[in-house]
């Protein structure tokens, strides 16, 4: 009897492999011709963005602050650590003294209190909140220590570059960190809007995020932060702007090849009928 020989085409590399982000892209790029451009100019009421977004990637963090040693912005680079680390308003984080981080005898405390100003003008029964010192906020403090002679322990931490050279100990303003942080954001075409609240988001968000979205992080934060809900505290640093986002992507309802029930693991059972 003859045999038949089947030969099965050759397996193909990886390389060769149909890319789905690439079909699932073009599919949003319309063929030449399917309409035409438009013949006048058209306006959309929408509300202005204003808030302040955290940075959410641990790449862009180290990318600023290796981009203010490099430029030699010593105190820039400890005021973006100290801000996001501290997680402090900014009202409260410009009147930082060294005297707060440092001992009489030279040695970084381990925490040190602070009544915040907002916290004291609203809050019936007043309480400080105490901030534990790490290591990434003494490395930055110790590095701009090394190259800024003439520093004492009664001196702003941030210091109003205006008044370099001069007598005066006058905190950096409001307006100046605004300016500080929205120039980086320029300078390293960061995606996000930057301000000062950028500071204390990106506290929270990475306090989400390295809890594993614990919560009772989101609790502690709700306290910290004196939101009145849960909800409240995760609208403000920017995680549920992503899930209403990541709703929106994902339904696609009416679609034959891309809707939840296709790109999820979800699906229908019948019921046996016993």
């Amino acid at each position: 009897m003859a045999c038949t020989i089947i030969q099965f085409p050759p397996v193909r590399e990886t390389s060769d492999l149909i890319n789905i982000s690439t079909v699932q892209q073009s599919c949003r790029k319309l063929k030449a011709g399917l309409i035409a451009p438009a013949t006048e100019e058209v306006h959309c009421e929408l509300a202005k963005e204003h808030s302040a977004e955290p940075i959410k990637s641990m790449d862009d963090i180290i990318r600023i602050s290796q981009f203010l040693i490099e430029k030699k912005r010593f105190r820039d680079n400890m005021l973006f650590i100290i801000g996001i680390n501290f997680g402090l308003r900014v009202s409260d984080l410009r009147t930082l003294r060294f005297s707060h981080l440092i001992n009489d005898d030279c040695t970084f405390r381990d925490r040190f209190p602070i009544l915040e100003k907002k916290t004291k003008n609203t809050r019936k029964h007043q309480r400080n909140r105490y901030i534990s010192i790490n290591t990434a906020v003494v490395e930055a403090v110790t590095l701009y220590l090394e190259n800024t002679p003439g520093v004492h322990l009664s001196d702003y931490m941030f210091r109003s570059a205006s008044n370099n050279g001069c007598n005066e100990n006058k905190p950096i303003s409001k307006q100046a960190v605004d300016a500080v942080l929205k120039g980086v954001a320029k300078d390293l075409g960061l995606g996000n809007r930057m301000a000062t609240h950028s500071l204390r988001k990106t506290f929270a968000y990475h306090q989400m995020v390295m809890s594993g979205n614990d919560p009772r992080k989101l609790l502690l934060l709700q306290k910290m932060f004196g939101h009145s809900t849960a909800a409240q505290t995760l609208d403000y640093i920017g995680i549920t702007s992503e899930e209403i986002d990541e709703a929106y992507r994902m339904l696609n309802l009416g679609s034959v090849q891309h809707n939840y029930l296709v790109d999820s693991d979800i699906s229908e059972v019948e019921a046996s009928l016993a």
